[in-house]
Protein backbone atom coordinates (compact mmCIF):
# COMPACT_ATOMS: atom_id res chain seq x y z
CA UNK A 1 0.00 0.00 0.00
CA UNK A 2 2.79 2.40 0.91
CA UNK A 3 4.57 1.96 -2.43
CA UNK A 4 1.36 2.54 -4.40
CA UNK A 5 0.49 5.62 -2.35
CA UNK A 6 4.00 7.05 -2.42
CA UNK A 7 4.10 6.92 -6.21
CA UNK A 8 0.60 8.38 -6.56
CA UNK A 9 1.36 11.21 -4.13
CA UNK A 10 4.51 12.03 -6.10
CA UNK A 11 2.67 12.51 -9.39
CA UNK A 12 2.90 15.95 -10.93
CA UNK A 13 0.18 16.79 -13.41
CA UNK A 14 0.55 19.41 -16.13
CA UNK A 15 -2.01 21.95 -17.17
CA UNK A 16 -3.10 20.10 -20.33
CA UNK A 17 -4.26 16.61 -21.22
CA UNK A 18 -4.55 14.51 -24.35
CA UNK A 19 -8.05 13.36 -25.22
CA UNK A 20 -7.93 9.81 -26.55
CA UNK A 21 -11.49 9.67 -27.91
CA UNK A 22 -12.24 8.90 -31.54
CA UNK A 23 -12.28 11.75 -34.05
CA UNK A 24 -16.08 11.68 -34.17
CA UNK A 25 -16.39 11.71 -30.38
CA UNK A 26 -13.93 14.60 -30.12
CA UNK A 27 -15.96 16.64 -32.60
CA UNK A 28 -19.19 15.87 -30.75
CA UNK A 29 -17.67 16.72 -27.37
CA UNK A 30 -16.32 20.04 -28.65
CA UNK A 31 -19.57 20.91 -30.41
CA UNK A 32 -21.64 20.10 -27.27
CA UNK A 33 -19.14 21.69 -24.85
CA UNK A 34 -18.63 18.30 -23.16
CA UNK A 35 -14.84 18.28 -22.85
CA UNK A 36 -13.86 17.23 -19.34
CA UNK A 37 -12.14 19.80 -17.17
CA UNK A 38 -8.51 19.28 -16.20
CA UNK A 39 -9.62 18.74 -12.60
CA UNK A 40 -12.06 16.02 -13.71
CA UNK A 41 -9.34 14.28 -15.73
CA UNK A 42 -6.89 14.32 -12.81
CA UNK A 43 -9.54 13.15 -10.35
CA UNK A 44 -10.51 10.31 -12.68
CA UNK A 45 -6.86 9.27 -13.06
CA UNK A 46 -6.29 9.24 -9.30
CA UNK A 47 -9.55 7.37 -8.66
CA UNK A 48 -8.60 4.69 -11.19
CA UNK A 49 -5.20 4.26 -9.54
CA UNK A 50 -6.90 3.90 -6.14
CA UNK A 51 -9.36 1.37 -7.57
CA UNK A 52 -6.59 -0.85 -8.96
CA UNK A 53 -4.57 -0.51 -5.74
CA UNK A 54 -7.58 -1.55 -3.68
CA UNK A 55 -8.36 -4.47 -6.00
CA UNK A 56 -4.76 -5.66 -5.64
CA UNK A 57 -4.75 -5.36 -1.85
CA UNK A 58 -8.13 -7.07 -1.48
CA UNK A 59 -7.06 -9.95 -3.72
CA UNK A 60 -3.85 -10.41 -1.73
CA UNK A 61 -5.72 -10.40 1.59
CA UNK A 62 -8.27 -12.88 0.22
CA UNK A 63 -5.49 -15.11 -1.15
CA UNK A 64 -3.71 -15.09 2.21
CA UNK A 65 -6.95 -16.09 3.96
CA UNK A 66 -7.60 -18.83 1.39
CA UNK A 67 -4.10 -20.26 1.76
CA UNK A 68 -4.40 -20.16 5.57
CA UNK A 69 -7.68 -22.10 5.26
CA UNK A 70 -6.25 -24.64 2.81
CA UNK A 71 -3.20 -25.30 5.02
CA UNK A 72 -5.58 -26.58 7.69
CA UNK A 73 -7.15 -29.12 5.32
CA UNK A 74 -6.06 -32.71 4.98
CA UNK A 75 -3.82 -33.11 1.93
CA UNK A 76 -6.37 -34.91 -0.24
CA UNK A 77 -8.95 -32.12 0.37
CA UNK A 78 -6.70 -29.19 -0.57
CA UNK A 79 -8.11 -27.14 -3.43
CA UNK A 80 -5.62 -24.69 -4.94
CA UNK A 81 -8.00 -23.22 -7.54
CA UNK A 82 -9.35 -20.35 -5.45
CA UNK A 83 -5.91 -19.29 -4.20
CA UNK A 84 -4.52 -19.36 -7.73
CA UNK A 85 -7.48 -17.37 -9.04
CA UNK A 86 -7.09 -14.76 -6.31
CA UNK A 87 -3.37 -14.41 -7.02
CA UNK A 88 -4.12 -14.01 -10.72
CA UNK A 89 -6.67 -11.30 -9.82
CA UNK A 90 -4.01 -9.53 -7.74
CA UNK A 91 -1.56 -9.74 -10.64
CA UNK A 92 -4.13 -8.33 -13.07
CA UNK A 93 -4.97 -5.40 -10.79
CA UNK A 94 -1.29 -4.66 -10.22
CA UNK A 95 -0.57 -4.83 -13.95
CA UNK A 96 -3.45 -2.44 -14.68
CA UNK A 97 -2.04 -0.04 -12.07
CA UNK A 98 1.43 -0.21 -13.64
CA UNK A 99 -0.07 0.23 -17.12
CA UNK A 100 -1.09 3.75 -16.02
CA UNK A 101 2.58 4.71 -15.72
CA UNK A 102 3.83 6.30 -18.94
CA UNK A 103 6.53 4.19 -20.63
CA UNK A 104 8.87 7.21 -20.77
CA UNK A 105 8.73 7.37 -16.95
CA UNK A 106 9.54 3.67 -16.71
CA UNK A 107 12.47 4.04 -19.12
CA UNK A 108 13.80 7.00 -17.15
CA UNK A 109 13.52 5.12 -13.85
CA UNK A 110 15.34 2.12 -15.31
CA UNK A 111 18.09 4.33 -16.74
CA UNK A 112 18.57 6.12 -13.41
CA UNK A 113 18.60 2.85 -11.47
CA UNK A 114 20.80 0.98 -13.92
CA UNK A 115 18.48 -2.02 -13.65
CA UNK A 116 17.63 -4.33 -16.51
CA UNK A 117 14.17 -5.86 -16.62
CA UNK A 118 14.19 -9.62 -17.28
CA UNK A 119 11.58 -11.18 -19.51
CA UNK A 120 8.70 -12.56 -17.46
CA UNK A 121 6.19 -15.26 -18.33
CA UNK A 122 2.85 -14.00 -17.01
CA UNK A 123 0.83 -17.00 -18.15
CA UNK A 124 -1.22 -18.25 -15.21
CA UNK A 125 -3.03 -21.01 -17.09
Amino acid sequence: RLAFNLYTQSLVFGDTYQLTASKEDKKRMIRNDELPSLTAVITSDLDLRDLYRNQFLTSIEDAKAEVAYQVKQVPQDIDRADAISLMADAHTACQKWFDLIPSVDIDEALNVSGLKVPAVDNDFD
